[in-house]
């Protein structure tokens, strides 16, 4: 028993060590902030890198909005890419505060962009499917929106889905 309880621990020492070790490799590989822009190659800017700067910038504004809404009838802002499980948990919501940790970086694709990367915090207050008042915390590290994009001379419109 001795012996076969050894290798249980050892197995399960190990095990954690892959994940941690994984774990590690996988942050380290993808870390990407907001304010870090492209590397710069030249001194004169790009037009790509001026649209895709400006539309970054647009989408922060636009974020940084969703993110100050009200939320009503229980649904969250349209166009936001904010997904709240709540419907299990209350019976109603009152209020929804939201806290921006990291917003979502921009990349421009084939007539539109995809932002990812994002950490939003939501704290939902209302009342419990039992009745009582209830508080709780969600959070998500992979906070993510698509949409369009159009350049007209300088300006940059987003249309987020």
């Amino acid at each position: 028993m001795n012996r076969r309880r050894a290798w249980a621990i050892g197995g399960v020492g190990a095990a954690l060590v892959v994940v941690v070790a994984a774990s590690w490799l996988w942050l380290s590989s993808g870390d990407v902030s907001p304010a870090a822009g492209p590397p710069a190659t030249s001194s004169a800017p790009t037009p790509e890198i001026d649209v895709r700067t400006t539309a970054q910038q647009a989408l922060d504004d636009h974020l940084e909005e969703c993110t100050s809404a009200e939320v009503s009838d229980d649904a969250v802002p349209d166009g936001c890419g904010i997904r709240i499980p709540w419907g299990t948990e209350f019976a109603s919501v009152d209020d929804v505060r939201f806290r921006i940790e990291q917003l979502p970086v921009l990349e421009l694709t084939d007539g539109g962009f995809v932002a990812d990367g994002g950490v939003l915090v939501a704290t939902v207050s209302g009342t419990s499917q039992d009745g009582s008042p209830r508080t709780e915390t969600y959070r998500t590290d992979s906070w993510m929106l698509r949409g369009g994009v159009t350049v007209e001379g300088d300006a940059v419109e987003l249309d987020v889905w």
